[in-house]
């Protein structure tokens, strides 16, 4: 397990600091940065996962790679960098609560302009229980669906990733 963790956690270290640099420019130049910064995880993600699938093929596993070789590291990867991209988010929200307030004004705003929209096809007490917990919602909560953004995609791009990258010695 040593080797594929060594493989894959610089991938996921440069990705995830990727993702929180994203939302700090992001942030910076007056871009909504949390919606923006999920946008962007989903384009960097299976980069970094491919790099660092590939990488242990090529570098740490002599151009061989089964399956779960390429499952293992690709989940180390992703979860890296989604943990430090979660980390980082938290973080920011912290230091600057204006953004945060900003993203929940702006939720809510949303909500109660889809209203009818949201009343009609899910119902009354769907629209009233979503309202609610929007208006619970914390910065922790920002955070943790950034992880969950990150982590779900990345499994799929890592089944994908290491079905493509796949292939064993034939010896003859």
């Amino acid at each position: 397990m040593d080797r594929y963790f060594k493989g894959a956690v610089w991938f996921g270290v440069i990705g995830g600091a990727f993702c929180g640099l994203a939302f700090v420019l992001f942030n910076f130049v007056g871009i909504e940065p949390i919606s923006f910064t999920e946008i962007f995880g989903y384009i960097i993600i299976p980069v970094f996962v491919f790099l660092g699938i590939k990488n242990f093929k090529d570098n740490m596993n002599d151009q061989e790679l089964y399956f779960g070789q390429g499952m293992t590291v690709g989940f180390f990867v992703y979860s890296i960098l989604a943990l430090i991209s979660a980390m980082v988010i938290f973080i920011m929200l912290h230091i600057d609560p204006v953004v945060f307030e900003d993203y929940k004004a702006a939720a809510m705003s949303l909500l109660a302009e889809k209203k009818e929209v949201i009343m009609d096809q899910l119902g009354t007490e769907s629209y009233e229980s979503t309202v609610k917990s929007m208006s619970g919602m914390t910065i922790f909560d920002v955070a943790l669906n950034d992880l969950l953004r990150k982590l779900i995609p990345g499994l799929f791009f890592t089944i994908i990733l290491s079905i493509v990258l796949k292939n064993s010695k034939t010896y003859k």
